[in-house]
Formats: C-alpha cells, sequence, structure tokens
C-alpha cells in the first residue's frame, strides 16, 4: 500500500525528530536551513509486510527519487543512472494527493522522502529524504 502526505521539515533540521538514528538503513539529504521550518516536507510511505527486505533492496541501490506523472497517472521511483521502476497506478484521490506533492517538492526545491515501513505504527525499516535535481542542469 502506498500513502502519500507530508512531515513538517522541522522534523528534519538539527534538534528536530528525525536523525540517522532512527531511520533504519536509507539516507538523509542536507537540508537548507534557509527554508520555511514550518513548511511541510511531501513523501510517499510504502507499507508491506516486506518492509525489511524492501528497504533491503533499495539500500543496495542509488535511490534518486519518486515522481508522479500526474497525466499517465503513474507514481515512479528512479533508482542509479538510469533505472525506473512503476510503484503505483494512481486512481483520482490518488492523482489528487500526489498534485499536491509535486507541488510540494517544487516548493521545497525538490526535497521529498520515501519511507518503506511494516504499519503504519512501526518504525521505518528504511527511510531517504531525497532533493530531485532540476531536469534542465
Amino acid at each position: 500500500e502506498i500513502r502519500i502526505f507530508g512531515l513538517p521539515l522541522a522534523e528534519f533540521m538539527e534538534g528536530g525528530g528525525i536523525d540517522d538514528s532512527n531511520i533504519g538503513v536509507g539516507r538523509l539529504a542536507p537540508v537548507d536551513n534557509t527554508l520555511p521550518a514550518d513548511s511541510f516536507v511531501q513523501g510517499v510511505v510504502i507499507l508491506t509486510p516486506r518492509a525489511k527486505a524492501l528497504a533491503s533492496w533499495l539500500a543496495g541501490t542509488e535511490v534518486a527519487g519518486l515522481k508522479a506523472d500526474l497525466r499517465k497517472r503513474e507514481l515512479v521511483m528512479e533508482t542509479d543512472i538510469d533505472n525506473q521502476y512503476l510503484m503505483a497506478k494512481l486512481n483520482d484521490e490518488q492523482r489528487r494527493e500526489a498534485a499536491v506533492y509535486e507541488e510540494g517538492k517544487d516548493a521545497l526545491g525538490g526535497l521529498h522522502f520515501i519511507s518503506v515501513q511494516k504499519d503504519e505504527d512501526d518504525d521505518p525499516a528504511g527511510f531517504w529524504l531525497l532533493r530531485e535535481i532540476p531536469v534542465n542542469l
């Protein structure tokens, strides 16, 4: 199951609740301290009974980011230099959430996250805070 939502940016800043000690496998991109701390980082939570296996597999790749293609109604994970994986087909509600997700990424210079968890109440088996690099670079 895939869910799209936001976490407070302040959680990723110095003194926040999310750091390398509580993310499982994964990595945290540096956060620009000039960004407004009261904004929300948009992200995708993948809920699966095989969270540890999926997180371990992702840790073995170079996760570049997640993009929502609103026209095709797809959520696509980009890894390594040129690999893409279809993560989900988006229904109408998910498409609306994905539009907010993409707007939120744009507002924070590409910052977004992926969390892999067994269920909503479980700590992440893997967590990646990522910064999408603009295509025109």
